[in-house]
């Protein structure tokens, strides 16, 4: 593993406990706010750049974090981006779908294919 996941990982790990501290827990489940994304998005800016496109997910593992924070909220947002990185380039390369694009072949896996739990049984029928 490279250092940069571990960076990634233990950020993401440090951010969610702070997140889970709220004063109103509903509220942290349900709104989705700009600075519950802010470490990932300080990570596309700075310091993605430095090491190049180099996931092999389609969305990438950053865009994936930020767009399940914006779907499901801080908590169960953080929850799957933390999923997510553990799953990154492993088992779910083998699982998903490739697709490719700009000719390197992906693993497409979007937050849509991973939130069937969030959903409730009645609604899946």
């Amino acid at each position: 593993m490279n250092l940069r996941r571990y960076w990634l990982i233990g950020v993401t790990a440090l951010f969610f406990m702070g997140c889970a501290v709220s004063r109103n827990p509903a509220a942290v489940d349900t709104a989705p706010s700009a600075w519950s994304a802010a470490p990932v998005r300080f990570f596309q800016k700075y310091l993605s750049g430095a090491d190049g496109d180099r996931c092999s997910m389609n969305p990438s593992c950053s865009a994936y974090c930020v767009e399940a924070i914006e779907k499901h909220g801080s908590v169960a947002g953080w929850i799957m981006c933390c999923d997510r990185l553990m799953r990154c380039g492993r088992d779910e390369v083998a699982i998903a779908p490739s697709i490719w694009i700009n000719g390197e072949k992906r693993c497409h896996d979007p937050v849509s294919a991973n939130d069937f739990w969030w959903e409730d049984s009645h609604e899946l029928k």
